[in-house]
């Protein structure tokens, strides 16, 4: 995968919340719909309530919703709330960045250079409430 489960959860959580367009979603609900670990998934809503993202509500009918709009919010986005859009600076086959092979770049970098810019196109063009439209395909293939 190209990020790490941190950014998947919180694409998945997300997705969710604005399934439920402006409910208040509660993190157990969520981790046991998507499959997430609850204390991870508690850690990864707050950071986004604490970007400004999500709003928590606090006791027995609170919850998460968003403060943003979820039509507004890319995948790429969220890549870059959560840290990790450096990982797509990164060498396909070696540890280290691509900029350190300028000079005498791996047989594959200008391949990967070019997948790289459609992934990265891809996220920054694909966003949370389109996620959330898979959710309502999941919705009617579980009745």
């Amino acid at each position: 995968m190209i990020y790490s489960d941190t950014v998947r959860y919180a694409l998945l959580a997300l997705s969710y919340i604005a399934h439920k367009e402006g409910q208040l979603v509660k993190a157990e609900e969520i981790a046991k719909s998507q499959r997430i670990p609850k204390p991870f998934l508690s850690k990864i809503l707050h950071e986004l309530a604490r970007r400004e993202v999500l709003l928590s509500v606090k006791g027995p009918r609170g919850g998460f919703t968003f403060k943003v709009d979820p039509s507004q919010l890319t995948m790429w986005d969220v890549i870059k709330l959560m840290g990790e859009e450096n990982k797509f600076d990164t060498c396909v086959i070696k540890p280290e960045k691509c900029e350190v092979f300028k000079e005498h770049p791996c047989a594959v970098h200008h391949k990967w250079e070019k997948l790289k810019a459609q992934i990265v196109d891809f996220l920054k063009n694909t966003t949370i409430a389109e996620l959330a439209s898979v959710e309502d395909r999941h919705a009617i293939t579980k009745l």
